[in-house]
């Protein structure tokens, strides 16, 4: 079976999250192809996967990145990311789980943990490329948490704080799942937004989103430009000229907005919620096994 995880140029914590969780709950599963295609964590229900390969979805979402994919006898839905996705993909709403990251709860266990940092942020990957926000972090107190990062270091420092201030949608994710409390920062791109409500549709979670800001000059004039997405490309591919053209200056306003929020309180989804949708998850997984036992 082939594990499917999306991967740009830069790693990111959320997609790689899926070959560190994998390998433990399935091992031995993605280690030669067959025709079938597992699609677990991410928003990755595109319409652009081969025809011809089984679909197999395992807590996967759709944002929008693609255009909809269409349902046949060439997927298997075990379940998916929230009722957003159910909706769109015309699917039984009972279909929506949960995002499979919940199901970092079968491996790491609630227990006592060593608490480091009284706040820290991940901005999304995207961010972290053109941003300043390791510097942000410096200049506020708060623990920067790169998403680039392995997932091993990622999770560590998520259990060693007491509150996860994150533009990464998986950092919040997972810090509830285990129980770290967490404020969501709005993502600077909205094509990164929609995708929030789907995952908290299913646990009733009403996010209470904060407002960060651009962390230096190249952030703030992308901010300009949403929608014009060649420009944004542009500043991407082209950002490590942009910064000597004076793009690397810090936005004060931001450095105030974060040091406010460090000092705040989190969220947390119901703990019976969590665990009604983690036990689900866990059922299915078993009953994925049956139907694809290992050889």
């Amino acid at each position: 079976m082939e594990l499917f995880a999306y991967r740009g140029k830069e790693t990111n914590f959320g997609d790689e999250l899926n070959y560190w969780l994998w390998d433990r709950l399935l091992p031995g599963y993605f280690e030669k192809s067959d025709g079938n295609l597992f699609l677990g964590i991410g928003s990755v229900l595109y319409d652009s996967h081969p025809p011809q390969l089984k679909k197999i979805v395992f807590g996967a979402g759709y944002a929008g990145y693609t255009d909809l994919p269409t349902i046949d006898d060439n997927w298997k839905v075990y379940f998916v990311r929230g009722k957003n996705t159910a909706e769109k993909l015309k699917i039984d709403v009972g279909l929506a789980v949960g995002d499979s990251g919940i199901l970092i709860r079968s491996i790491i266990k609630d227990e006592p943990r060593e608490v480091k940092y009284e706040a820290s942020y991940m901005p999304h990957f995207e961010s972290a490329k053109i941003g300043e926000w390791e510097k942000i972090c410096k200049k506020t107190g708060v623990n920067y948490i790169d998403p680039r990062w392995p997932v091993e270091k990622v999770l560590s420092e998520i259990l060693a704080s007491k509150l996860m201030i994150s533009e990464a949608m998986h950092g919040v994710i997972i810090a509830d799942a285990l129980r770290v409390p967490w404020q969501a920062i709005e993502p600077y791109d909205p094509n990164h937004r929609d995708k929030w409500q789907d995952w908290s549709s299913v646990l009733d979670v009403e996010i209470s989103f904060q407002k960060l800001g651009a962390s230096n000059a190249l952030e703030w004039i992308a901010s300009l430009c949403w929608n014009k997405r060649r420009i944004i490309y542009a500043i991407r591919k082209r950002e490590k000229s942009l910064r000597r053209l004076g793009g690397c200056f810090l936005m004060p306003k931001t450095i105030s907005k974060l040091r406010v929020l460090a000092k705040g309180r989190g969220q947390l989804s119901d703990i019976n919620k969590l665990n009604t949708a983690h036990q689900k998850m866990e059922e299915l997984l078993e009953v994925f096994k049956r139907d694809y036992p290992p050889t």
